[in-house]
């Protein structure tokens, strides 16, 4: 079968249909790559697919493996989330996400109506503003007061994230996914603060164009992987995605940007040794963990350093909002 976007979305339609005829879905919409006409990396793809239930839904998310490339990730909403559309103007994520989906299941007008209204002045200055100062407080919640000797990787990471999406979110939508650095690479240029993205990347010790050690990580983590997938019911380690991240990851290598893996990477990586360790089976996948670590200094040792270095990142970025708002007039 030869992939295309609309087929994407004509698949998504499909079980959103067949969803609602079964159950109590009011709604369904399209995020993502393929509503943002970017669907495939590597020849794989996963359609992005918000589900809105009348009552609250028996589970958040879920995969639905369609061929041995494509799956549908699905996300449960139930219908009060949607209650107050006007307040989803300052949500930086599912704000965003509704600003511009592909609707595809909304035979009672509800999500139009939910819609509508959060659109309405969604890219007023201090909506926008809003917006920024949410993902940024997001980001200092994260971090531990006092800082500890030893902070957590994964604590840190998602800090640095919040904080680079805090800046993102003034040209654009947050970022996420595969193709996290490169967009949020984009939105630091609209912004014309490529010290955005770059800092960024040095929070996470990785340098520009370095693919020496990108292709040994992702065998590592694919066969943390193949362990971890049998042990779990987390989505986000479904047998699915394995092939979603080594095909697209590998395509992003052979682009000549092996650097864009390496967040999304240690992201599912540390979610899957997670689920090892639990298990008592994280022994035998420890030892290229820690080197990856080491090579990008984030080993336990090198954490307090970067923490410092994460808390002046993340001052940089408020004096960058700081500065939009005063000329933007918000």
């Amino acid at each position: 079968m030869i992939i295309t976007r609309p087929k994407l979305i004509d698949l998504a339609r499909r079980e959103a249909e067949a969803r609602a005829a079964g159950g109590d879905v009011i709604s369904a919409y399209l995020v993502g790559s393929v509503a943002y006409g970017e669907p495939l990396l590597g020849g794989t793809a996963d359609i992005d697919l918000i589900l809105i239930h009348a009552e609250d839904p028996p589970a958040a998310r879920e995969m639905v493996p369609l061929s041995a490339e494509i799956h549908l990730d699905i996300v449960h909403h139930p219908r009060r989330l949607y209650a107050q559309p006007r307040g989803l103007r300052v949500d930086p994520w599912l704000g965003a996400a509704i600003s511009g989906p592909v609707f595809l299941y909304d035979p009672q007008h509800f999500f139009e109506w939910a819609q509508a209204g959060a659109r309405g002045q969604f890219f007023r200055a201090d909506h926008v503003l809003a917006r920024a100062r949410a993902l940024l407080a997001s980001a200092r919640a994260r971090l531990p007061h006092p800082a500890p000797d030893h902070p957590v990787l994964d604590t840190l990471m998602d800090a640095a994230l919040d904080g680079a999406n805090a800046a993102a979110s003034l040209a654009g939508i947050p970022a996420a996914g595969r193709r996290l650095l490169l967009d949020i690479e984009r939105r630091a240029q609209a912004l014309g603060r490529p010290e955005v993205a770059d800092g960024l990347m040095r929070l996470f010790g990785i340098e520009r164009g370095d693919s020496r050690s990108v292709p040994a990580w992702l065998g590592a983590w694919a066969r943390a992987h193949d362990d971890a997938c049998p042990l779990t019911t987390d989505p986000r380690l479904a047998a699915c995605r394995r092939a979603y991240h080594l095909s697209g990851y590998q395509a992003l290598i052979e682009a000549g940007r092996p650097e864009a893996v390496v967040i999304p990477l240690l992201r599912i990586w540390d979610r899957t040794l997670s689920v090892l360790e639990t298990s008592a089976q994280a022994e035998d996948h420890r030892v290229a963990w820690d080197e990856a670590r080491r090579r990008l200094g984030l080993d336990p040792s090198s954490l307090p350093t970067r923490l410092l270095e994460l808390e002046t990142y993340l001052d940089a970025i408020e004096t960058l909002i700081d500065g939009w708002a005063a000329r933007n007039g918000a």
